[in-house]
């Protein structure tokens, strides 16, 4: 059985190197999902050995999980399977914690894995952008997955897991090179600097979980290796600001620039309505979209269980309403709008039970990090449709397994060595 949880562990580690360096281009492999039900079998088979920790985060979690299985032999009866199965994994994708806490024996392996694959995000980050907007956009689409081009990659993901990369380098920065720790702090100014252009959720939550990182810390996090890269700062600066300057790239999808006055518009637009473009109408598109979800919610018929699973949020009064576009760019409101504000309200008790201790600074090493990385899955999950699909559910809900260990098992004021 030890082996068959060793093999399992590599192939989900594996797995997630995958999703974290390809994304949207291995979204429709089903990859996740295939992981996802042999784990289930293995804490099946294992289920006399399994333990769940016995407090509010597990047991809501828990919760979670039974709630999305009932609303799924509910919606078989109303609509297609694939479409039903498709809306529950909103909720069933946390299996993956679950799976990691009962792998707690390999956790050594598993920090092992997680910061091999995040010492190279920085450089695939890069590589995908530049890949993408000076090579792939010139040759005929590459489509192993599905309909999505295998260089297809989300900004505002792109963030996170940047963000994911720059706090595993603080924490594990003695097991860094100083010529790793130059090079990748360089690529991580220049890719925060190009998404700042790119996406306002993914900067917002990059931005706002790294200063959480060190704001609410217990400890002093900044060691001896991050103190003498310190002298590199301004000469690291100028660098990726002049690679910054220096990328032409006159627009995006959504016709955005790579520039400094983008990025002013990007922050500006999200408090004003006076930016021209596309970035005021994404916002007001969004606005009426939530505010048709809420004020549905509070009737009679869906406040208490929603509008269910199987059918497409985008309803008919939409502009440009699209069966495709399931998920109204806000995972909170994908949670009230299809399982009612019961379960919103048990959500947000869940969010609060996880952000409490960071913002009354009482973690440090593992458990800080952990949980400023879960900060900014939900700031971007907010604003983007994230957690509905493997891209953000897959790592968000590993992330949480891991919590839930150290939760049960650690210390929330270890510092790793």
């Amino acid at each position: 059985m030890q082996l068959l949880n060793r093999a399992y562990i590599k192939i989900y580690f594996f797995i997630l190197l995958l999703y974290v360096f390809f994304n949207k281009g291995v979204a429709y492999s089903y990859m996740a999902e295939i992981l996802l039900v042999a784990g289930i079998f293995i804490l099946f088979i294992n289920r006399k050995q399994f333990e769940i920790g016995l407090d509010r985060k597990q047991i809501l979690v828990g919760i979670f999980i039974l709630i999305s299985f009932l609303f799924i032999i509910v919606g078989l009866f109303q609509y297609p399977i694939l479409n039903v199965l498709r809306d529950s994994l909103a909720f069933q994708y946390a299996w993956f914690a679950f799976i990691i806490y009962f792998l707690k024996n390999e956790y050594d392996f598993i920090w092992q894995k997680l910061i091999l694959i995040y010492k190279w995000v920085p450089l695939v980050i890069f590589l995908n952008f530049f890949l993408f907007y000076f090579v792939f956009l010139y040759l005929p689409p590459i489509n192993i997955f599905g309909n999505q081009n295998i260089i297809i990659y989300k900004n505002g993901d792109k963030s996170v897991h940047l963000l994911i990369s720059t706090i595993l380098m603080f924490l594990y920065s003695d097991k860094y090179s100083r010529k790793w720790l130059i090079a990748n702090t360089i690529l991580i100014v220049i890719n925060i600097l190009i998404l700042l252009a790119f996406t306002r959720s993914g900067s917002i939550a990059y931005i706002l979980a790294l200063f959480s990182f060190f704001f609410f810390s217990k400890e002093k996090i900044l060691n001896d290796s991050i103190r003498k890269l310190l002298k590199y700062v301004p000469i690291i600066i100028l660098i990726g600001m002049s690679l910054f300057l220096a990328a032409d790239i006159q627009a995006d999808a959504q016709g955005r620039t790579i520039s400094l006055t983008q990025i002013a518009d990007n922050f500006t637009s999200i408090v004003s309505s006076d930016i021209d473009g596309s970035l005021t109408n994404n916002k007001v598109w969004r606005i009426v979209w939530w505010a048709k979800l809420v004020n549905e919610s509070f009737t009679l018929q869906h406040f208490f269980v929603g509008k269910g699973l199987g059918m497409s949020l985008a309803g008919n009064d939409i502009l440009n309403p699209d069966e495709n576009l399931r998920s109204p760019h806000n995972f909170n409101l994908t949670i009230l709008a299809r399982f009612g504000y019961l379960v919103f309200i048990a959500w947000i008790i869940w969010l609060v039970s996880i952000f409490k201790p960071l913002f009354t600074r009482k973690l440090a090493g593992k458990t800080l990090a952990i949980t400023s990385i879960l900060l900014a899955f939900i700031i971007n999950g907010s604003f983007d449709v994230f957690f509905e699909g493997p891209m953000g559910a897959f790592p968000f809900w590993t992330f949480v397994g891991l919590l839930f260990i150290e939760n049960t098992y650690g210390s929330p004021t270890e510092i790793p060595s």
